[in-house]
């Protein structure tokens, strides 16, 4: 079973080109709407907020927010 990072209505960074800049210049705030199955090719369903978008991600492309 694999563990999860993140939990429902958790606020986190969505930034899927993290790789070609690593200085968060396209981070997005996101929420964790739910966490998808085991067999499912993605990790998490999200909400960005700066676009008003639902996606499913997977797990690396989601950094916490620091409090």
């Amino acid at each position: 079973m694999k563990t999860r990072k993140f939990k429902v209505d958790q606020w986190v960074y969505y930034d899927a080109l993290r790789d070609l800049n690593p200085d968060g210049k396209y981070q997005k705030r996101a929420v964790i709407l739910s966490v998808c199955d085991e067999d499912d090719f993605n990790d998490y369903e999200i909400y960005v907020e700066d676009t008003a978008q639902y996606k499913k991600t997977k797990e690396e492309y989601l950094f916490p927010i620091e409090q």
